[in-house]
């Protein structure tokens, strides 16, 4: 290349691409200088499968296809996109065929220039690993602190640090076990405190209130010589000092408290922290809404209060939070709303003739709620139930929940997967028949849309028979090859877009036009891989990161494949808050489906990373438990 024009637009193109973006000015030019250019015709052949190659190529305009030993989809690349790198780096020859699908013009850097640069920059190097997952830990790892264009991304909020930063170093005013409720009271007046731990051996043991004083003591008119610990909360929630902050405020939602004790690495208490302390770091209501939530008096209350999580969810994402804790917050709004809700309810309708349990499914079950998510519910009956005595009751129960919600921003299931519906009201032993009918004779249609029924949760009322229900689901489901079979090739028949670039492999949506559909196309896979081998372990958790580790644990899932899989989930989760994000601000209603053109580089690099993970996984899953069904 001798021209320094030609060498002035190289530099320029490769400037404004990741990795080279981050480069210094003479390690760019240098590699600049080893760079060739090369127009290929569309359809012509740029690498054969088994051929020696010689350089990184980095696409300067038009695109191209790679396909694993000349015959399997790799990936459709595009302007900015690089190729070649894994067979450089291991030294063997290219397992990809390479093949121009328009008209394109290359930028080619030598094997020698690529590999020197790669030995001498950290960076670089790890941005060139050859696997995705090594690429995708990285991303994971990085991108509380990079944005798509490479500057920097600040946890103004300092919600990554650990609650040890919001302990004001005073003195914590406590009373022991055997101290009277009269002393106690005194105690909280004289030192205006509204929260008392109660500690025995500077180990904490229970905790009063004022609204325990209220509820426990002076409107039952309980004697107050007697001890604190007869009235007192015993083995209260609390949170060692390095707990992050947003954990500490998912807990304190998750409970509706407003005060959690702090302890240290050996259970001695040091502080209490407030929602107060909390907030004045977030800045934001996030814990207020679920305060307000709790104490709504009306389903219009309800519906206020949850139209302030979209602004919350913002704040979250806007400081950095990682997906976990901002989709653990959102979800436990949701689980808060359908609480109160059935509580409202109730007290309209008054006491329930038998007991029961309100259990939810899908992404609330699993404590994996975005914005825009629909109801899915349903009423589980204990002993007594008489359908003809007692369903008109719980029939206007499930309407006033299910209105509330709806409401509040909860859309109507379009399933039906709701209490308001017959078919999801039923019996313990009604349930088990029902579910049981899937794993004794499963039929491949219904397997499809049944998925989300195994991914159950009691959320009030009498949760333990929900508790008894899945494990008896479980353990069915995990003795049924045949059923995991279907479970299986179900999950594996998921189209993961390898190439979502330029309308390859999208989905077409009637308002949104060609689009990526971040839940169906990459979150719900990495769903129904997890849930597959819960079903096949008779695994009791829901969470999907939580059956991940326990696939691993009992060895049903590599520890490499776990990993991996929860890498790519944490990443695609945090695409898709980001992408709720921006909607939000725009007053868009919140969606899963976006356009990659919208995607960062950043982004649509590691998304390709994550979807062949995802699309290794299926196969392997279809391997090991769909393997010899026609």
């Amino acid at each position: 290349m001798e021209k320094a024009t030609e060498l002035g637009e190289v530099l320029a193109f490769l400037a404004s691409h990741l990795p080279f973006s981050r480069l210094d000015h003479e390690a760019l030019a240098k590699l600049a200088r080893h760079c060739r250019i090369s127009y290929h015709r569309r359809g012509t052949r740029i690498i054969e499968a088994g051929q020696e190659n010689l350089y990184l190529s980095v696409v300067r305009s038009g695109a191209v296809e790679l396909r694993l030993g000349g015959s399997e989809l790799n990936a459709r690349l595009g302007e900015g996109e690089c190729f070649g790198y894994p067979s450089l780096i291991r030294g063997s020859p290219a397992q990809n065929e390479v093949e121009a699908l328009e008209d394109t013009l290359l930028y080619r850097i030598d094997k020698a220039a690529f590999l020197s640069l790669r030995e001498a920059d950290p960076d670089f190097r790890a941005f060139f690993a050859t696997d995705e997952a090594s690429r995708l830990r990285r991303a994971v790892e990085t991108m509380r602190a990079e944005e798509g264009d490479g500057s920097l991304r600040q946890d103004a909020l300092g919600t990554h640090a650990s609650i040890a930063t919001l302990i004001r170093r005073r003195e914590v005013v406590t009373a022991a076990p055997d101290m009277t409720i009269a002393a106690a009271a005194r105690l909280m007046a004289e030192r205006d405190v509204s929260t008392l731990p109660i500690v025995r051996d500077s180990k904490l043991v229970g905790i009063l209130t004022d609204k325990d004083l209220r509820r426990r003591v002076l409107a039952p008119a309980i004697d107050t010589s007697l001890p604190l610990e007869t009235v007192m909360t015993a083995s209260p929630l609390s949170a060692v000092e390095d707990t992050p902050i947003l954990t500490a405020l998912v807990m304190m939602a998750e409970r509706q408290i407003h005060h959690l004790p702090v302890t240290d690495a050996s259970g001695q208490l040091v502080a209490i922290i407030s929602s107060n302390d909390i907030l004045a770091r977030l800045g934001s209501n996030s814990l207020l809404i679920a305060k307000e939530i709790a104490t709504s008096p009306d389903s219009a209350g309800v519906a206020r209060a949850a139209a302030q999580l979209p602004a919350a969810m913002n704040g979250l994402v806007g400081a950095g939070v990682d997906a976990d804790h901002v989709s653990r917050y959102v979800s436990t709004i949701g689980e808060g709303a359908h609480r109160r809700l059935l509580e409202l309810a109730r007290n309209e309708l008054g006491p329930p003739p038998v007991p029961f349990a309100l259990v939810c499914f899908g992404s609330l079950a699993r404590a994996e709620q975005a914005l825009g998510s629909d109801q899915d519910n349903g009423l589980v009956f204990g002993e007594g139930f008489d359908r003809d005595r007692h369903d008109a009751y719980f029939e206007s129960l499930a309407k006033h929940l299910s209105d509330g919600l709806a409401s509040a921003g909860y859309r109507y299931c379009p399933g039906d997967i709701m209490a308001t519906n017959p078919a999801y009201r039923l019996t313990v032993a009604e349930w088990e028949s029902h579910l049981r009918q899937w794993i004794d004779s499963p039929d491949p249609q219904a397997i499809l849309e049944s998925g989300i029924f195994f991914d159950m949760r009691g959320i009030a009322g009498e949760i333990e028979l929900v508790e008894t229900l899945r494990a008896r689901v479980f353990e069915a489901a995990s003795a049924n090859r045949i059923f995991l079979s279907f479970i299986a090739r179900a999950a594996a028949s998921t189209r993961v877009p390898l190439g979502f670039f330029r309308n390859f492999l999208l989905q077409d949506d009637a308002i949104e036009g060609r689009v990526l559909d971040l839940k169906a196309q990459a979150i719900t896979p990495i769903v129904d891989l997890a849930r597959t081998h819960s079903l096949a372990g008779a695994i009791q958790a829901t969470n999907t990161l939580e059956r991940l580790r326990a696939a691993s644990d009992i060895g049903s899932l590599s520890d490499d494949a776990a990993r991996d899989l929860a890498a790519a989930f944490e990443f695609v989760r945090d695409v898709r808050f980001r992408h709720q994000a921006d909607q939000n601000a725009k007053g868009d209603p919140p969606s899963n489906k976006l356009d990659p053109e919208s995607l960062s580089r950043f982004d649509r690099e590691h998304l390709r990373d994550a979807f062949r993970l995802i699309r290794a996984q299926l196969d392997k899953l279809r391997s090991d438990y769909a393997g010899g069904l026609t």
